[in-house]
C-alpha cells in the first residue's frame, strides 16, 4: 500500500531528503510502508526488567515537513498516555531506525530520549 496513492518513486522524493538520502532507500521503503497504517505496536527492551509493551500511533500525514500528531500509550499502563506532534519525516526516521532495523520490535534510543526530554521540557513551568 503506498501513502496516498503516491508512487513509490514520488514518496522516495518526498521523503528521502530528509530521511537520510536516497542511500537508505530500502529502509525508507519499509517505513513508508508502515506510515499509512497509523500504528506500530513493540517493546521496549530493559535491563533485568519485563519489557513494556507500547502501541504508538499517529495522525495520517502528507507531507515530510508537515506536523504529525502522535500518541504512546503502554500495555502495563492503560492510565498512562503521551501526546506529541513531530514533523512526519521525524517519525518516519524513527521507523526506519527501530522495527526496520531489527531492534527486537521497539523503537531506537533516540525516540525515548526525544520523548523525556521533549515532556520534561513542556512540563517545565515558564
Amino acid at each position: 500500500m503506498t501513502l496516498f496513492g503516491l508512487s513509490w518513486e514520488a514518496q522516495l522524493a518526498l521523503f528521502a531528503p530528509y530521511c537520510g538520502g536516497r542511500e537508505l532507500e530500502p529502509s525508507l521503503r519499509e517505513a513508508l510502508a508502515m506510515l499509512p497504517s497509523g500504528e506500530y505496536a513493540g517493546e521496549r527492551l530493559l535491563v533485568d526488567a519485563p519489557a513494556h509493551r507500547f502501541v504508538l500511533r499517529w495522525d495520517r500525514v502528507q507531507a515530510p515537513l508537515e506536523p504529525c500528531r502522535c500518541v504512546l500509550l503502554f500495555a502495563d499502563r492503560p492510565d498512562v498516555e503521551y501526546r506529541f506532534e513531530c514533523p512526519a519525516h521525524q517519525l518516519l526516521s524513527w521507523l526506519m531506525e527501530g522495527p526496520v532495523q531489527g531492534q527486537e520490535r521497539d523503537l531506537p534510543d533516540g525516540f525515548w530520549q526525544w520523548l523525556l526530554l521533549s515532556r520534561f521540557v513542556d512540563d517545565r513551568p515558564l
